[in-house]
């Protein structure tokens, strides 16, 4: 870049401009003439009704009609002083835009640098995220950046990160490392607890990673587990009340029913309470062979309970069977 051939002292500059002082002529006279009219309208007595309601609006129209007579002059005098003064803010301030214009490009440039730098910066940094989290187990976005990190007060004057940053990611990190391998911890206690208590392991050990401590989750699975040994008791109890009621109405039934051919039956409704049932009639051989008959040694083994079928079954169908000796 060349040289700026205008110093900054270069661009001191004066101004010359004379104070104006603004003088009304004849002041007294328009103090005085003011006052008098001021003091004639003050004076009238309008009773505002339609005989003098007219008369009430043309003095309201005379009195603005001065007034703005003043107003006028007034704003054509400012107009007239500040004529100068706005001429010369227009002109420094088409100046400074001048400047400003090329201020800005190069201020755009600037960023563009700051950017591209600060890019190279934070891929500096995820490379030293990546070999510390390796040691640790982690994975190198379980921090977030700091956007502290990326200043160029955090690096070297070769560009490396300082050690104080790679310490604090460190830091950081083994934090979050050592928060897991508890949770891990955590979540095998309470999987051996929950196994132990008979229940589901992994609803239980999901607490944990919802951020609850093993002992309140100790406690919850012994409130879970005394729930349900109170539900299976009242079940077990309920059934037996059951089964004492049942019993109890088939005792008072049979005392108070009539025995007859077909069993137990209700005095009042006649419904049979507790019928007889026939004894099963004994089923006969029916199996007829007109075959000649034959005789054959066997040699059987087998269990007890199946030789004795075998025996009944010989039996039924007239097979007959003598002992060898």
């Amino acid at each position: 870049m060349t040289e700026n051939p205008l110093a900054l002292q270069d661009m001191q500059f004066e101004v010359s401009y004379t104070p104006s002082k603004i003088t009304i002529e004849n002041e007294e006279l328009l103090e005085r003439l003011i006052e008098q009219t001021t003091d004639h309208y003050n004076n009238q007595v309008f009773k505002f009704d339609e005989e003098n309601v007219a008369e009430a609006k043309q003095a309201k129209a005379d009195l603005n009609k001065i007034a703005k007579l003043i107003d006028d002059r007034r704003k054509e005098i400012k107009a007239d002083y500040s004529q100068p003064l706005n001429i010369f803010e227009e002109k420094m301030k088409r100046y400074v835009e001048r400047i400003k214009v090329v201020s800005d490009d190069i201020n755009s440039g600037i960023k563009l640098f700051d950017e591209s730098e600060k890019a190279v910066r934070l891929e500096k940094v995820k490379n030293e995220m990546v070999k510390i989290a390796e040691p640790l187990n982690i994975e190198p976005d379980t921090i977030e950046i700091s956007t502290t990190w990326l200043n160029k007060s955090s690096f070297t004057t070769k560009g490396e990160v300082k050690g104080k940053i790679l310490d604090e990611i460190h830091d950081k990190m083994k934090i979050v490392a050592m928060q897991r391998s508890q949770i891990a911890s955590d979540k095998a206690t309470i999987t051996d607890y929950a196994e132990i208590a008979g229940l589901d392991p992994y609803a239980w050990s999901g607490l944990i990673d919802q951020g609850w401590s093993v002992a309140d989750v100790r406690e919850k699975i012994k409130q879970s587990v005394e729930d349900k040994r109170l539900k299976e008791q009242a079940e077990f109890e309920a059934q037996q009340k059951q089964a004492e009621y049942e019993a109890a109405m088939e005792k008072m039934q049979r005392e108070q029913a009539l025995e007859t051919d077909n069993g137990l039956v209700d005095p009042e409704t006649g419904e049979i309470i507790i019928g007889n049932e026939p004894e099963p009639e004994k089923h006969q051989n029916t199996y007829f062979d007109d075959s000649p008959t034959m005789t054959v040694t066997l040699q059987l083994t087998g269990t007890q309970n199946q030789l004795s079928a075998l025996n009944n079954y010989l039996i039924e169908n007239g097979i007959e069977v003598v002992p060898v000796q």
